[in-house]
């Protein structure tokens, strides 16, 4: 109980915090319409079998059909983009089988895929145009960060399960890759404009042609999110504020080269409400304090693409990022990554389909201390290497295809690292397919998990996670171990076209990790007023170590479809188990630093997009979300609609409702953790689209 409670502790703190992509022009063929174009798609009109001839490039590191991958994909295209209702990226991920997203404070998000949800969820790899946003300080993203408009996403790409034969360390349970759209594609300039009482956001976009072969794309946007509110309808924390601005160039001065300059700026603010204990032990008390936090971020990034012959393709990609955050009111944490990336493409001939490359990346953080949090080394330099082979065998060919491959990783703390994977897929008809799968990934350890000397508020006497009748004061010690943690994972899954607009997809997975990060007290030490008195309370050391193990299963499955030519439909359902093992020692489950327990065991979504007319469409989802019992959340159902009403070849005027079916809800919880627990609010704004 008292790890528990700790662990949920730890959790409640907000975070601070590879390869290269084909041009986003060389996507599928029926890629959306420039700006200039009218709103509708055609993709609405095509039979799902064409739907699956989408492609992804995040599960092979190369453009390949959804329908043949052997792993879960989904892909988000422009034209859900355009239907959504969502605000952000992240609410752009509700309702895709097996990932996870809430909402636990203004502006900021627990995602996760199939497990281990927190706002520091650490086993998903997050990356823009191939460039990795992973934080590895503190083994997260920064969701409040990334404020990409989108209108400028050309589509997202989520691959549910390990991605680490490819992508390396940290590509554990999934890998999300938002593409933006090319510069040849953004032509013309865009206001996008949407307000409500609770919500504004006005992005501006602008793209034109320089040259024959050479486009360049322009972007800015400005949001403000008002608070989400406590359980009496009062405001929970301070309201969010963010910008970003950003430009990419694209050249093509050949049929055989492709050249991609990227940089972006963004910042922002907002605030949340924390617990501090009072320092007076004889009357102790948390103190709720409202804690405000900024941020900046800077990227640039550089690709070459080169067809060097019609069975040789390679690709050369650097990047820098640069991150500031001020948080817990005194905390300073900057942290700057560049990354090199090599990778080539060769087929031999038709059985053979070689993908390899190479990897180096350095990492440079300073986290300034504060009086409850310090690194016993506040300034850090780490650096990777890394290389990785792939082979795609076609062993009877459009039939029964074998993927073989591995990526071997050295780093400074904890050495060498293998990451193998196999992956079969057999096509046992034209409308009928299975796959499968087995893959090893490792997690590194963060900077936070390995260094960090935490004081945590104290305990009261009796509460939850504290079954002593004196309070606890916990205060939390990184450990300086080199192990990493471990995923075995077993995938399987088939996918079938039912009849000529109706296909089912389903993937199941069994997942065995060991190494998991705990938290175990270590020391304890009683605390009196006077000697010979009674102790008043327990100050409580407690130790990360890499000793947790636990097994995850589930089932994700997703049925889409066309009614009538005006009426498409899409049903998910997401399964989740898991169970922990034992810790030796004491009979008791280890205490995870990342519970299994913050994840939902089902999740439901149905999806509805109606044409009423050529100018007027409806768009509707209605979501289910089990309880989240560690956090102490109850289940959910809820609504969002979209009516969009296209008034001319470029204008659109859009009427939104988000979470119709409560004033407010509750969607993420912190525990055990004292802070009180934020609602999102219904929500109803108007969007106005505007090209020319």
């Amino acid at each position: 109980m008292i790890g528990a409670g700790l662990a949920a502790m730890l959790l409640g703190a907000p975070t601070w915090a590879q390869a290269p992509q084909p041009p986003a022009s060389e996507a599928p063929g029926d890629a959306p319409p420039s700006i200039a174009s009218p709103a509708p798609s055609p993709l609405l009109d095509m039979p799902l079998e064409d739907l699956l001839t989408l492609e992804s490039t995040s599960v092979a590191k190369k453009r390949q059909r959804v329908a043949d991958s052997a792993a879960a994909v989904y892909i988000i295209t422009q034209e859900d983009i355009r239907r959504s209702s969502a605000r952000t990226i992240p609410d752009l991920l509700r309702g895709v089988p097996g990932v996870e997203v809430a909402q636990p404070y203004t502006g900021g998000y627990a995602v996760t895929i199939r497990g281990f949800n927190s706002n520091i969820a650490n086993t998903l790899l997050v990356m823009i145009d191939g460039r990795s946003i992973y934080v590895s300080t503190f083994s997260s993203i920064f969701w409040e960060q990334l404020l990409i408009p989108l209108n400028d996403i050309e589509r997202i790409e989520v691959v549910r399960g390990p991605g680490a034969t490819l992508w390396g360390a940290n590509a554990v349970d999934g890998v999300i890759n938002i593409v933006t759209r090319h510069s040849a594609d953004a032509q013309g300039s865009q206001v996008d404009a949407r307000a409500g009482p609770r919500f504004q956001d006005l992005a501006l976009s602008h793209g034109a042609r320089l040259a024959n072969g050479l486009n360049y794309h322009l972007y800015g946007n400005l949001r403000h999110d008002r608070a989400m509110l406590l359980d009496n309808g009062q405001a929970a924390s301070s309201d969010f504020y963010g910008a970003t601005v950003g430009s990419r160039l694209d050249w093509e001065p050949n049929d055989r080269d492709a050249v991609t300059l990227q940089a972006d700026y963004a910042d922002g603010c907002y605030a949340y409400i924390r617990p501090e204990f009072n320092g007076n032990l004889l009357h102790p008390a948390n103190e709720l304090i409202n804690v405000k936090s900024s941020f900046y971020t800077a990227s640039t990034l550089l690709r070459w693409t080169r067809q060097q012959s019609s069975t040789v393709d390679w690709s050369l990609q650097a990047y820098y990022d640069r991150i500031y955050r001020n948080d817990f009111r005194t905390i300073r944490f900057t942290w700057q990554l560049a990354d090199i990336d090599f990778g080539l493409h060769w087929k031999p001939n038709d059985v053979h389909d070689v993908n390899a490359g190479i990897n180096t990346r350095i990492m440079h953080d300073h986290v300034a201390p504060d009086s409850i949090f310090n690194l016993t080394q506040p300034v850090r330099t780490d650096r990777w290497v890394s290389g990785y082979l792939q082979d795609d065998i076609s062993l009877v060919p459009d039939t029964l295809r074998l993927t073989i491959g591995a990526k071997v990783e050295d780093n400074n703390f904890t050495g060498f690292e293998l990451q193998p994977s196999a992956r079969l897929f057999l096509r046992l008809k034209r409308n009928l397919s299975l796959w499968a799968a087995i893959s090893r990934a490792v997690r590194t350890p963060s900077r936070i998990e390995r260094s960090v000397d935490l004081v945590q508020p104290f305990i009261p006497a009796g509460a939850a996670g504290n079954s002593l009748p004196i309070p606890l004061f916990p205060e939390i010690f990184g450990s300086a171990g080199d192990n990493s943690s471990q995923l075995l994972a077993y995938e399987a899954g088939v996918r079938a076209t039912l009849f000529r607009s109706w296909s089912l997809d389903i993937a199941a997975y069994y997942n065995r990790y060991s190494n998991l990060p705990a938290a175990s007290p270590w020391r304890s030490i009683a605390i009196s007023p006077a000697p010979n008195l009674p102790p008043i309370g327990i100050d409580l050391d407690i130790a990360v170590h890499f000793q947790g193990k636990a097994q995850t299963y589930g089932v994700e499955s997703l049925l889409k479809g066309a009614v009538t030519k005006w009426w498409r439909t899409e049903f998910s359902w997401t399964h989740f188990q898991y169970s922990t093992a034992l810790d030796p020692t004491t009979g008791q489950p280890y205490m995870l630093m990342s519970p299994l327990d913050f994840s939902p065991r089902d999740q439901f979504s149905l999806r509805n997009a109606f044409d009423i007319s050529h100018r007027l469409s409806l768009s509707t989802q209605l979501r289910y979300v089990s309880k989240l019992r560690g956090a102490g959340v109850p289940a959910y159902t809820d609504a969002n609609v979209r009516l969009s009403w296209q008034l001319a070849s470029a204008l659109d005027v859009s009427l939104i409702g988000e979470n119709l079916l409560h004033s407010r809800r509750l969607e993420f919880g912190l525990g055990n953790y004292s802070t009180p627990l934020s609602y999102l609010p219904r929500q109803v704004t108007a969007e106005v689209q505007f090209r020319f």
